[in-house]
């Protein structure tokens, strides 16, 4: 630009020489200054920009340098745990196989994903990638007294839990062998009532002895022909109350001797509500008692032994009579638990238990009363425990006694509901 600008002032000088002559001069002095600080200022600029782009290299390098750090230190914590959840799943692997209890896990679609030893041990093989309803069909054989247990082709028995699979879609299924429990239960039980048999002998020959004595006088007078109508009519209700008596003794005796009893009937709380009404009728009459009976369990089914279970309850409204006396108010209850189980609770407004035989109260021939072989309550239990329920007793002495029948209920397609 400047070199143009001299060779103007050249151009013009041929036509204004004075003119021309001083303006060169004048240039020429003055523009020298003008490109040094020109080129100062392209200097400092280029200088400044190159310290800019050092400093922001330099800061790239750091950063770059921090993030290669912290990618290191993430790739080894990732590396650890990784190596922590191997452990972990190795642990977990080993612990599944070790489980004595069968862990099946079905996918979505119902098939057997993956399974322990103890399934497989169970339910027998193939099982991996199988059909979980093909299983059922070629494996289990329920029965009608299996209540929360299912029971399997070979006899065995399992009880079954399921949950979903957390964070996925799928079933866990986890399945028990309570096959020798059952039969340890049973053995036991056995034994100990075996034990108990011997203590009965003085006590049940004097519970038998009175009634018989009363029953054989009753008869005699009946033999004898010199009897008024109504008083032949009365010894034959007094002869048939002492045989009931007596009928009802040994039927108690044979329970808890025997113990184990089929449980052959499907009965609804509706069926079972009026057999206890019925029963009730003449001990509740002969006593002048009453009793409020509610039934807040309808279209419950129990598996059950009918006779057995109706007598139970019935043995406990008898002995509340027994307590209590005539006039004794009674209250029994049914109602459907959110557990699967049917509560039967039998009420009264007598004395309670006392202090020192609450412990003892379950056992055997203890009794708080001057007569009784103290069977009574052995019996309910002996029952309930037939039916795989539970038996509870809450006393408050001079509140009366409340006692808890837990029964479980039938529950419709126990091994198709595992899906």
């Amino acid at each position: 630009m400047a070199a143009s600008a001299v060779q103007q002032l050249k151009n013009t000088s041929a036509r204004r020489p004075n003119a021309t002559l001083q303006a060169v001069a004048q240039f020429d002095h003055v523009a020298p200054i003008s490109e040094q600080s020109q080129l100062q200022a392209a200097f400092d600029s280029f200088n400044l920009m190159s310290q800019q782009l050092t400093e922001a290299y330099q800061l790239l390098e750091q950063q770059v340098s921090e993030l290669t750090a912290e990618l290191a230190q993430t790739e080894a914590r990732r590396e650890t745990e990784v190596a922590a959840r191997e452990r972990v799943t190795g642990r977990l692997e080993g612990l599944l196989s070790a489980l004595p209890v069968g862990v099946v896990v079905l996918d979505v679609s119902g098939r057997v994903q993956e399974c322990n030893p103890a399934a497989i041990e169970l339910l027998g093989e193939p099982l991996e990638g199988e059909s979980w309803l093909n299983v059922i069909q070629r494996v289990f054989a329920p029965r009608l007294d299996d209540g929360h247990e299912v029971s399997l082709k070979d006899g065995r028995r399992v009880s079954i839990a399921t949950r979903s699979l957390d964070g996925e879609p799928g079933q866990l299924i986890v399945l028990t062998d309570m096959t020798e429990t059952r039969a340890l239960q049973e053995r036991l039980s056995r034994h100990q009532r075996l034990s108990a048999l011997g203590k009965v002998a003085a006590s049940l020959a004097h519970q038998i002895r009175t009634p018989l004595s009363a029953a054989m006088l009753y008869g005699e007078h009946l033999l004898g022909g010199e009897l008024a109508p109504e008083q032949q009519q009365r010894f034959a209700g007094k002869l048939m109350s002492r045989l009931n008596h007596l009928e009802q003794q040994v039927r108690d005796m044979l329970i808890f001797a025997k113990g184990d009893m089929p449980l052959d009937n499907r009965m609804s709380a509706e069926q079972l509500a009026a057999g206890i009404a019925a029963a009730m009728e003449a001990p509740l009459a002969t006593s002048e008692s009453c009793c409020e009976l509610t039934n807040n369990a309808a279209g419950c089914l129990l598996q059950c032994n009918s006779d057995a279970l109706i007598g139970a309850v019935l043995n406990l409204v008898n002995n509340a009579i027994e307590v209590v006396g005539k006039g004794a108010s009674i209250t029994i209850e049914l109602d459907k638990m959110a557990n699967g189980y049917l509560r039967i609770r039998v009420m009264d407004q007598g004395p309670g238990i006392p202090d020192g035989i609450k412990e003892q109260v379950r056992e055997a021939f203890v009794t708080s009363k001057s007569h009784g072989t103290g069977l009574g309550l052995s019996i309910v239990e002996s029952v309930v425990k037939a039916h795989r329920g539970e038996f509870l007793i809450n006393s408050d002495v001079e509140k009366g006694v409340e006692i808890t029948l837990l029964l479980p209920l039938v529950t419709q397609q126990v091994v198709e509901g595992a899906l």
